[in-house]
């Protein structure tokens, strides 16, 4: 499960808060638009939104309304530049855990970073607890199937989730007996868990 969908048109902005979350720990999708934000939604389940609500395509209102019907629900943090107190207290009351203004205090990167820890406490992605995908077909894995991994090319498959090739092998806390290892194989940059079977 991927850890944050940030949801930001502004370039600038975006790239600040991936950034950000990214050196927090945390692994993290970016959006620039609502229609972008849904499809996200639909293959992925974040445990926390960073919503923008001055979108260009749609109703920053309406994106929330689909990021609560979520199962399960994701937090949701409203980062915005409206002062408005009504809208404040609107998305509040609708179940928003924060409301923070652009440029303010609370957006800054040390204590917005420390709002977000507060809410999720340590990154859930496990790093560096396994080996590289290409290192485990090359020692581990009869030819036959590594071809489970790979596409026409004969080179591993783009993640589903972030179209990104970088995956790793966690192996299950229990002991390994050679030919048969459990664990499963897991996009390093988002988090997506891959399943061969599935494609």
């Amino acid at each position: 499960m991927p850890d944050i969908l940030i949801v930001e048109d502004g370039l600038h902005e975006r790239e600040r808060l991936e950034k950000l979350f990214t050196t927090g720990g945390f692994s993290v999708r970016t959006a620039e638009s609502a229609s972008i934000a849904e499809d996200l939604l639909s293959v992925n389940k974040f445990r926390l939104c960073v919503l923008d609500i001055g979108l260009s395509d749609k109703s920053g209102s309406l994106l929330f309304q689909t990021i609560r019907r979520q199962d399960p629900k994701p937090l949701v943090v409203i980062l915005t530049g409206n002062p408005s107190i009504y809208l404040k207290q609107k998305f509040l009351d609708e179940g928003a855990v924060s409301f923070i203004l652009k440029a303010s205090p609370e957006s800054e990167n040390e204590n917005l970073l420390a709002s977000i820890k507060s809410f999720l406490g340590s990154p859930e992605t496990v790093r560096h607890s396994g080996i590289e995908l290409s290192e485990f077909l090359k020692s581990y894995v009869q030819d036959s199937s590594r071809e489970l991994f790979l596409n026409d090319d004969l080179k591993i498959v783009a993640c589903r989730s972030c179209s990104k090739n970088n995956f790793e092998v966690i192996f299950t806390h229990k002991t390994q007996l050679p030919p048969l290892v459990e664990g499963k194989v897991v996009c390093a940059d988002c988090g997506e868990i891959y399943d061969p079977e599935v494609g």
